[in-house]
């Protein structure tokens, strides 16, 4: 018995035990549900107790189940602060006091911003953050002329080593009509009148582009390039627009707007890290893994190292 319990295990079955379904604890996890099984059946077979009841339903928690339930949280979450508390204590003292520059997507900005400022102050002290929103392609320049240390975007063809570090899920939202469907095929989405931004957007480019994948033709009525007017034009009832995940709590049912996420297929656009090439490596590690949680606390999806 003793020796059975494996903390990534551990992690699994918390997981699990949150999403009460094995196919979405997978899904959650980036993992393939053959794979989870099999570490759930280790850990059973290891334990010498049956941890989860199955069903059609799902799964639920057996007694045995619910009292490893109890133990794993506290363990886990030990754990992780250990680590934390390893990390921060390696970056304070390998991380002499500078100034850093990044450039960010306007799209992200706002958000991103007060949650990195946050977590700088309190895990690299000493470190003074430069924030300057652009759009993409400026961005890519700014690294390339050394005006910007660190840089988030949206295309990753710029020449670089561009690196996704996040993924976001995009959202349909049109002016309240009255339905309850909180989804919308992609298929039913293209039919109807929308409002998206130019063609050169890197949104636009990456709509197009899944659009032409499946045989499908965009109905753009109207072509806005900024996010806020574009919302504007949908309320006023010119058409139905795209948005990411971050902003779909800003654009609820309070402002007369309806938000459906897209489905066959989900749609996910991918945010890339730029890195200008002289920046301290054991720095530009340390702000990577920064500006991962927090892309992730704005809804967005980290993608694996």
């Amino acid at each position: 018995m003793r020796g059975s319990l494996d903390l990534r295990r551990l992690r699994y079955f918390q997981v699990i035990a949150d999403c009460g379904s094995m196919s979405a604890a997978a899904r959650l996890l980036n993992l393939a549900q053959p794979a989870l099984s099999y570490h759930v059946a280790e850990l059973e077979r290891l334990t010498g107790h049956v941890l989860f009841e199955r069903s059609r339903d799902g799964v639920r928690l057996t007694e045995a189940g619910r009292l490893l339930r109890q133990h794993a949280g506290a363990i886990v979450s030990q754990v992780d602060e250990a680590e934390q508390a390893l990390e921060r204590l390696g970056r304070q003292h390998s991380l002499p006091a500078q100034r850093v520059r990044i450039a960010v997507i306007s799209s992200l900005a706002a958000g991103l911003t007060p949650l990195l400022l946050e977590r700088v102050s309190s895990e690299l002290p000493g470190i003074t953050l430069h924030i300057q929103e652009a759009g993409t392609r400026d961005i890519a320049q700014k690294l390339e002329r050394g005006e910007a240390d660190i840089a988030l975007y949206l295309t990753g063809n710029t020449g670089r080593t561009d690196e996704p570090i996040a993924r976001e899920k995009l959202f349909h939202v049109s002016a309240g009509d009255g339905a309850i469907e909180d989804t919308i095929a992609l298929a039913m989405l293209v039919r109807q009148p929308l409002v998206l931004p130019a063609p050169g957007n890197p949104l636009r480019n990456f709509v197009d582009t899944i659009a032409r994948q499946h045989g499908l033709n965009l109905d753009v009525a109207l072509e806005v390039d900024g996010s806020r007017s574009r919302l504007t034009a949908v309320r006023n009832g010119m058409g139905a627009t795209i948005v990411g995940a971050h902003a779909v709590g800003e654009v609820g049912v309070k402002n007369g707007l309806v938000v459906r996420e897209i489905i066959a297929p989900t749609l996910f656009r991918p945010i890339y890290l730029g890195i200008r090439r002289e920046l301290d490596p054991h720095l530009a590690n340390s702000m990577r893994g920064l500006l991962a949680g927090c892309l992730v606390t704005l809804g967005l999806e980290a993608t694996s190292p």
